[in-house]
């Protein structure tokens, strides 16, 4: 007789037991089973009063409202009371569910009492037992178990093995040896003892423990932990062939058909032939459907992209279908598409993707919708509200609105004075603005908050040697961010302007060539334009300078050269 695993811990007890009838509580059926012994039960019989079936009704009230921690409270009281198995039954699923195995421990004790050789009995006194710390007893009950059903999923215990101490786990895996020796035929003892070695992160072992499993008898279940297994253990090839094995064993599975797509998605994402196949067979499993979608989209099959998110937009995953048919719709060059879209994403995680996506196109014309969406996405989610108010200033920039900008970090800052995002955020529009004393305290105070930050390292490095001051200090900043991302062009731009500032020139040359071929913009040309100036290499700074006003027309730095070349 195969056992049963229940990967899903949080109700094992609750789907064979919560959803019993009402009517079967409060009569006589509702005494301990005949024949089970000759003598009386050891809890006398009493009839349930007005009051206790009124209690039942508010338990099952609560119940439908998910509101499991009253509901349990309710019957355990019930439970506690009177010998009804039914109600003690409740109770004690209910207390399994929200954890509460110190409440549940008595209540599976007087079942027991009740109905000494009843395996539900048995699996929920196991369990409430060891959770307690009380393994011997624990041990006892699984093994009344094994001997009333054979293929008793003891794997029930795992929940409890995260609430024992070394000792007391040392003490359950030698019980569960033993019990290995008294029941050879078992599939579950050797499973759970895998998952147990899993758990302390013992994958190599967990591995033999799970063919010992199958060698006993073949379980699907146990057959997709040993895949994942396979994947810890970074046995792409053999987990490849464990689930392709299963694929063709049980074509019709969901649970092996998801885990084939999340494996095909993660290790063979260019493989869209067997994705697309797995969503023809699957249409109605979402997570396949969002697997396939998701790689088509990486691989530019935007036709099947679409066509699969606009199938998942009625279902829990709309708000990452929108995300991504507003980019397929932005590839297409349908930005009024493309923002219908992003504007429909309201849950994380694709909210701030999206409202980035959206604020990315700085368009004015856009400005009561971003902004009643950015209101909206603070008002649901105020962990959020930093990087949403992050955006909010950012789209006021692109849209050349700096004063709305910057009080939209003002309010920001009022909120969160100590968030060092949105001081460097400021720091860099202070910059813009020309407020160079508060670009340079918001820096030193985002260095003081993070003090590895390379961005704030080199805009306060930068700064300083633009403005000729602290420089030393400003070469440490400068050699501590590059030393963090050595091909930054920024970091590199950055060396060469301070090396300019100190007079290396042949050294600020060779740091701004470098920049300038990695990040070509107005800022790098005009350093490397006047550098070349000063080494006397004139025909090559005007060449620059012509570039400058040929790909930058609008640029600052035209006049500056300008000025100075004309000197």
């Amino acid at each position: 007789m195969s056992f049963a695993v229940k990967l899903n811990t949080f109700f094992t007890l609750c789907a064979s037991l919560l959803l019993s009838a009402c009517a079967n509580l409060g009569g006589p059926s509702a005494s301990p089973v005949d024949g089970v012994g000759d003598a009386p039960p050891a809890i006398p019989y009493q009839e349930l009063s007005g009051q206790s079936l009124f209690q039942l009704l508010l338990a099952e009230i609560a119940t439908n409202r998910q509101e499991y921690g009253a509901a349990a409270a309710l019957y355990s009281e019930i439970g506690s009371t009177y010998n009804d198995v039914a109600a003690i039954n409740r109770a004690v699923a209910l207390n399994q569910s929200i954890g509460n195995y110190s409440g549940m421990l008595p209540l599976a004790e007087k079942w027991l009492l009740l109905r000494p050789e009843d395996s539900t009995a048995l699996m929920a006194h196991s369990l409430a037992a060891i959770a307690t710390g009380q393994v011997d007893e624990g041990l006892v009950s699984l093994d009344r178990w094994l001997v009333a059903e054979p293929g008793a999923d003891v794997s029930i215990i795992l929940p409890a093995y995260d609430l024992l101490d070394s000792a007391q786990r040392a003490q359950l895996d030698k019980g569960l040896l033993a019990l290995l020796v008294k029941h050879p035929e078992s599939g579950s003892l050797p499973y759970t003892q895998a998952r147990l070695k899993f758990v302390e992160d013992q994958p190599e072992a967990a591995l033999l423990w799970v063919d010992r499993a199958l060698a006993i008898e073949q379980n699907l279940q146990v057959e997709l932990f040993r895949f994942q297994l396979l994947l810890n253990l970074e046995r792409t090839v053999q987990a490849k062939q464990a689930i392709e094995a299963l694929a063709h064993q049980v074509p019709s599975n969901r649970q092996v058909a998801l885990q084939y797509s999340r494996y095909l998605f993660s290790y063979e994402p260019d493989n869209l032939p067997a994705l697309k196949d797995l969503y023809s067979r699957f249409a109605t499993e979402p997570s396949i459907g969002r697997t396939y979608a998701r790689a088509a989209f990486e691989y530019q099959d935007y036709d099947s992209a679409t066509a699969v998110y606009n199938h998942l937009l009625g279902t829990g995953y709309r708000n990452e279908a929108n995300y991504f048919l507003g980019r397929i719709d932005l590839l297409n060059d349908l930005p009024n598409l493309a923002v219908d879209h992003f504007e429909a994403v309201i849950e994380t995680p694709y909210l701030s993707s999206a409202l980035a996506e959206w604020i990315a196109l700085a368009r004015p014309q856009d400005s009561q919708r971003i902004l009643a969406a950015i209101t909206a996405g603070k008002r649901a989610m105020p962990d959020l509200m930093p990087v949403l108010w992050r955006l909010q200033a950012n789209y006021f920039q692109l849209i050349e609105q700096d004063l709305l900008a910057w009080s939209s970090l003002e309010d920001a800052l009022q909120q969160f004075p100590g968030n060092g995002s949105l001081l460097y955020d400021q720091a860099l529009l202070a910059a813009q603005l020309d407020r160079m004393a508060i670009m340079e305290a918001n820096l030193i105070a985002v260095l003081k908050l993070e003090p590895n930050n390379i961005n704030a390292l080199n805009a306060l490095g930068y700064s300083w040697a633009d403005m000729n001051k602290n420089l030393d200090t400003a070469a440490r900043y400068i050699d501590q961010a590059l030393a963090g991302a050595p091909e930054n062009p920024a970091f590199q731009d950055s060396k060469g302007w301070l090396l300019y500032r100190t007079g290396d020139l042949d050294q600020a040359l060779l740091w701004l060539q470098k920049a300038y071929s990695n990040m070509k913009n107005d800022e790098v040309a005009a350093h490397l334009a006047q550098v070349l100036w000063d080494l006397k290499r004139t025909s090559e700074a005007r060449d620059l300078l012509a570039d400058l006003i040929r790909d930058y027309p609008g640029s600052g730095y035209i006049g500056v050269l300008t000025d100075l070349f004309n000197e």
